[in-house]
């Protein structure tokens, strides 16, 4: 038995693209229009004839937005399983009631319930892949569409033929007949002498892309090129190829250029992205959003060129906010990016006596481990190979008791060690390049209300260990794993 012309050549793109595999669970989504029912039946005859044990499940979402109508197509695509024995998926949802409260429009309420539905499906049955029947039609129709809201180069590109069905997603999303026209499809299901139904909105010129479908297609066949389409067509393509391309160089500069990389943080080099040509520096920024599932949709051109703006502007470090309650800001050569409020109301440390030996709490930030050892028992040579920042040593003759632990306050000096004379803490944290944000989350230990070590930065020389020290008392900050954020008016003080 061999292939039609359009199983055919459906055939092929599944082949070229490596679409499907033998032994695949395949979601096939159906509506119950044409292109549906076509991708339907067209991989259920390649799955005969090429014996590729695929397991097709049929799966239909009633919008409820159409009254009977909707009802009626529903109990179409239920006759369709039946008469295919195949396996039926049918959900019920209120589009109409849930763009109300989510203030969203249909159209993308539509959209998002529905890919909410593929992912339940695939997940319930163990899908490995959803079929979608988009067309080459529908391809132009979203490029124009996307010219026209004003799309970025990488949106040009059309509708990809595969993709991950979310972020991260191993289920896959694919459209087998991309390449093929409607009118192919409607004479393929006519030939097949296969019904469908036909949504008379779709010939309504109330949305956007039905106006751009009845009116725009047809002007500029019409009137500019007849051969409009397929040009498109070949635009998309070589527009894929070009963002292939560009997101491969892209994925290295992020690579090369993170410094820091969290579920909800992300930190590069600016300097190194700086350097970048622009093309790039987009791309990448959209490569550490996708990454950090931000929504695309609410990041505009002006948001991308205000912070390409902002990574070669000097002085003092900026913060600012994007949609979906996305932060970033930008000092010392690195731009941080997170999804957690950056600036929410923090407390500045509390003044607290350190236990001295023993632990104290240092709410919120971790805890203060202090010690006491004979010098006879200690190695300074040795503890300076294997001491981290967060531990420092102290001659204990020289501390006057009690010490303490607090945040910074206003006018605070310290003699750093190995340099003559004080300096004002917040010139101490401009010259080491401490974030804005991590200064007031900076615990100080203090004696007499004066800093002697500033965590993790410096101590003061005038409790150094020397050659007359006898005791030596060690003190090890253990910081939590997670810490509160800093917030503006934590900022204010710098």
């Amino acid at each position: 038995m061999r292939l039609d012309k359009l199983p055919f050549e459906v055939f092929n793109t599944i082949n070229k693209y490596h679409l499907v595999k033998p032994h695949d669970s395949i979601i096939v989504a159906v509506s119950g229009g044409p292109d549906s029912v076509a991708l339907l039946k067209i991989l259920r005859t390649i799955n005969l004839v090429k014996n590729l044990h695929l397991r097709l499940f049929i799966a239909h979402l009633n919008h409820q937005l159409r009254g009977s109508s909707s009802e009626e197509d529903a109990q179409f695509v239920r006759n369709l399983s039946k008469d295919l024995s195949l396996p039926f998926i049918l959900k019920k949802v209120n589009i109409q009631k849930i763009a109300d409260q989510t203030k969203c429009s249909i159209e993308e309420t539509a959209r998002r319930e529905r890919y909410n539905f593929f992912l339940e499906s695939a997940q319930e049955y163990t899908a490995s892949t959803i079929a979608i029947g988009h067309t080459a039609d529908d391809n132009i129709e979203t490029f124009l569409h996307r010219i026209i809201r004003g799309a970025g180069t990488v949106g040009l590109g059309g509708i990809p033929v595969k993709r991950p069905l979310a972020t991260g997603s191993t289920i896959q999303l694919i459209r087998p007949l991309l390449f093929s026209w409607r009118r192919e499809i409607i004479e393929y299901l006519g030939n097949e002498h296969s019904s469908y139904r036909t949504d008379a909105t779709n010939y309504e010129p109330l949305y956007l892309r039905n106006k751009i479908r009845l009116e725009l297609i047809p002007l500029l066949e019409n009137q500019y090129n007849p051969n409009i389409k397929h040009l498109l067509m070949q635009l998309c393509q070589i527009l894929n190829v070009n963002n292939e391309y560009l997101a491969s160089k892209a994925k290295k500069i992020v690579k090369d250029s993170t410094i820091e990389e969290r579920k909800d943080l992300y930190t590069v080099n600016t300097r190194f992205l700086a350097n970048q040509p622009k093309i790039l520096q987009y791309l990448v920024l959209r490569e550490i959003l996708m990454s950090m599932q931000i929504p695309l949709k609410e990041i505009t051109y002006e948001h991308y060129a205000k912070i390409l703006d902002e990574i070669t502007r000097k002085g003092k470090g900026r913060h600012f906010q994007l949609p979906g309650k996305f932060y970033l800001w930008h000092e010392h050569g690195m731009l941080h990016f997170t999804k957690d409020p950056l600036y929410k109301p923090c407390m500045p440390l509390s003044e607290i006596a350190v236990q001295i030996p023993g632990t104290t709490p240092v709410y919120p930030l971790g805890q203060l481990i202090s010690e006491i050892l004979d010098i006879q028992d200690f190695s300074l040579e040795a503890y300076k190979k294997t001491k981290t920042t967060y531990e420092e040593v102290f001659d204990l003759e020289r501390i006057t008791m009690p010490i303490s632990v607090r945040g910074r306050k206003d006018g605070d000096t310290i003699s750093p060690l190995g340099i003559h004379g004080h300096k004002k803490l917040k010139d101490l944290f401009i010259d080491k390049k401490i974030p804005v944000k991590e200064r007031d989350a900076t615990p100080i230990i203090v004696m007499n209300d004066h800093p002697i070590w500033v965590i993790g930065v410096c101590m003061d020389n005038g409790v150094k260990v020397t050659l007359r020290t006898k005791k030596v008392l060690k003190l090890t900050f253990m910081r939590n794993r997670k810490t509160g954020q800093v917030c503006t008016d934590c900022t204010k003080h710098t």
